[in-house]
């Protein structure tokens, strides 16, 4: 690894932090936006080196955005912390390596990371070379509602009682309070909604064990990713129950490839062929990910670095 350099940069007036890698400083750029809302990402860096070995062929940036991991060092680094903001933050950071780099970056969101670069390929197509959204966040509405009928008729199917009975106690979405959110999360990810060969209590182990074996990350640093992720998801429940990128996005300047898990149970496949559908976009696609549901870069890995690598070439050839 030619490059490994970990930085902090001034994004909308607060402290945030990169982690940047690659063998070779003329690869592309590309910018990996985490999915949560409030997950890290530079403890991931380990992880994606090893399942997509990106770093051989782009100058990877992990970002732990404001609200999330390192980045929440500073008290004054925790607020106000909104979809708009984190869109903007996306879009310094975007110029930063513009500037920096003088070319365009790819852009790989994940989840609600993804509804962040599109928002922000939308205002500055300028300084994206491609955008890979994977299981975006696209109707807030749709969304809860699949998470929720998904987990509670699950739990009928098991007969488990717990489930049963914590879910019917919340009602259906929208979950504006954290607590609620946080209850149809745990269930929709105990039954495969998130991924099909994790639950919920793996997912939060193997969270914290990355973080741990992260160099990047103070036991100080681990306590405050953990309570940032509760708090980074109340800030922004109201704005993900009311979402709808078909009416509010329906235009973005850039190439744009929609990774989508066949059994995705957070972020559900008909909102995805919908949103496809209606957005106006230079070219697109919409991949089926058949054996993944909310992580197909993790439950696929070679055909997501596949797809990753198809993108750079298509890109490289038009230059």
């Amino acid at each position: 690894m030619k490059l490994d350099t970990l930085e902090a940069v001034q994004l909308g007036g607060t402290t945030q932090w990169i982690r940047v890698r690659g063998t070779d400083a003329a690869n592309p750029v590309l910018l990996l936006i985490q999915q949560g809302p409030g997950l890290p990402m530079l403890n991931d860096a380990s992880r994606f080196d090893r399942l997509l070995g990106l770093e051989e062929d782009f100058t990877v940036v992990y970002w732990d955005q404001r609200g999330c991991g390192r980045s929440l060092r500073r008290p004054q680094d925790r607020t106000d912390i909104s979809t708009e903001r984190m869109v903007a933050d996306t879009i310094s950071l975007l110029e930063l390596l513009h500037d920096r780099y003088h070319r365009h970056t790819y852009v790989a969101g994940f989840s609600f990371g993804a509804t962040v670069g599109a928002y922000a390929a939308a205002q500055r197509p300028d300084l994206v070379a491609t955008l890979v959204a994977v299981g975006m966040d696209i109707d807030g509405t749709a969304a809860g509602n699949a998470a929720y009928h998904f987990a509670l008729d699950t739990a009928r199917e098991r007969g488990n009682r717990r489930a049963i009975r914590q879910l019917e106690a919340i009602g259906p979405p929208p979950h504006l309070d954290g607590k609620q959110f946080a209850t149809r999360v745990r269930w929709a990810t105990t039954f495969g909604g998130v991924s099909t060969n994790e639950t919920y209590g793996s997912l939060v182990r193997g969270l914290l064990a990355s973080l741990i074996r992260s160099s990047d990350y103070s036991a100080g640093d681990v306590l405050r990713t953990v309570r940032g992720v509760t708090a980074t998801q109340a800030a922004l429940l109201p704005e993900l129950a009311s979402m709808d990128l078909v009416r509010d996005l329906p235009r973005i300047d850039v190439p744009v490839i929609m990774a989508q898990g066949r059994h995705d149970h957070v972020a559900p496949g008909d909102a995805a062929q919908r949103y496809f559908d209606a957005l106006t976009a230079p070219s697109k696609q919409l991949v089926w990910f058949e054996n993944s549901a909310h992580t197909p870069q993790l439950e696929e890995p070679e055909r997501f670095r596949n797809l990753l690598m198809s993108a750079r070439a298509r890109q490289l050839a038009t230059a």
